[in-house]
């Protein structure tokens, strides 16, 4: 069962008996297997470097959180100032805006690293934590929808669904 693409159009029968095309590359069902497996393999290694890097991005702003709390007797243009600077340092990198320099204030405030690490939130893209802190205030229920949101692969948007729709109160609370 040969793959119909234009190289194996233009195969030609080698004295071998396998079937090659014009560059002599083998055309055959163990080829494709191949092929398939390393494909497999980058896509995947791909998804855990992501991941992995998701991570060290959330504990960072965590770090960075927690360095903001320790600042505050800056005052309020303190984190102005901080994403103005990191800016100018880091032009190319998103999430240093003073928005986003407040939601690692309040993630550091609101979450504990134990917490972080036990539940697996850093497993969360950053949006998906924000929102998490926007829209939930009882910890009990976050770390519900935190575990819901990772168990079922919820994206934002559906976590959020699932959140205007009250899953835990009607699912949780009646377990």
């Amino acid at each position: 069962n040969i793959k119909m693409n234009f190289a194996a159009l233009c195969c030609k029968i080698s004295k071998g008996g396998y079937m090659k095309d014009l560059t002599g590359v083998i055309n055959d069902d163990e080829y494709f297997k191949f092929l398939e497996n390393i494909k497999t393999d980058i896509i995947t290694t791909r998804r855990q470097i992501l991941s992995q890097a998701n991570n060290e991005v959330v504990l960072m702003y965590y770090r960075i959180g927690k360095g903001l709390i320790e600042n505050s007797k800056y005052g309020n243009r303190f984190i102005d100032t901080l994403a103005t600077d990191l800016k100018l340092d880091f032009p190319n990198m998103q999430g240093l805006s003073a928005r986003n320099l407040r939601y690692m204030k309040r993630f550091a405030k609101e979450f504990e690293y134990d917490s972080i690490l036990q539940h697996n939130v850093a497993k969360l893209p950053w949006t998906t934590i924000t929102t998490i802190m926007d829209k939930i205030k009882d910890n009990d229920e976050r770390i519900w929808y935190i575990e819901k949101t990772l168990e079922n692969l919820w994206s934002r948007t559906v976590l959020e669904h699932q959140i205007a729709t009250n899953l835990y109160e009607r699912q949780a609370l009646n377990d």
